[in-house]
């Protein structure tokens, strides 16, 4: 192996921060206090795994730049996630097709989900493409 570790389980994490540098928003990341982030994360992250509760890092803190943000993104994925369902349904009506989107919209969705739950545990300010900055309630 060329990493030096087991199974590359240390590549593979390696390449996935990689990924989503891409999405990393910088400006807002610097202004994160580490201590919110040690202190917050898994709310952040559960808001992410459970769309519905994008407030939830908010109610443990509304102060926090970093609960601040991770509600934010976490409300714009609910509401995209809502509307792709809703595009994909409708298309799920295409004899072929449907198939195909029944299959593979649950699986990109607990991806992003996975993926964007674990830049929260990373302290991380990774915005959706397109939309993530159209959103700011909090």
């Amino acid at each position: 192996m060329s990493n030096g570790t087991p199974n590359g389980t240390n590549g593979f994490f390696e390449k996935l921060d990689n990924f989503l540098e891409n999405f990393n928003d910088i400006n807002a990341e610097k202004t994160f206090v580490e201590a919110d982030v040690k202190k917050h994360y898994l709310f952040a992250m559960i808001a992410y795994l459970i769309p519905i509760l994008f407030f939830l890092p908010i109610c443990m803190d509304g102060n926090s730049t970093y609960n601040k943000f991770h509600a934010n993104q976490s409300l714009t994925w609910l509401i995209a996630a809502v509307v792709i369902g809703i595009i994909f349904a409708i298309l799920g009506f295409i004899p072929l097709l449907g198939i195909i989107f029944r299959i593979l919209w649950p699986l990109v969705y607990l991806g992003i989900c996975f993926f964007y739950s674990y830049g929260a545990y990373k302290g991380r300010a990774y915005r959706f493409p397109f939309v993530g900055s159209l959103l700011n309630v909090f």
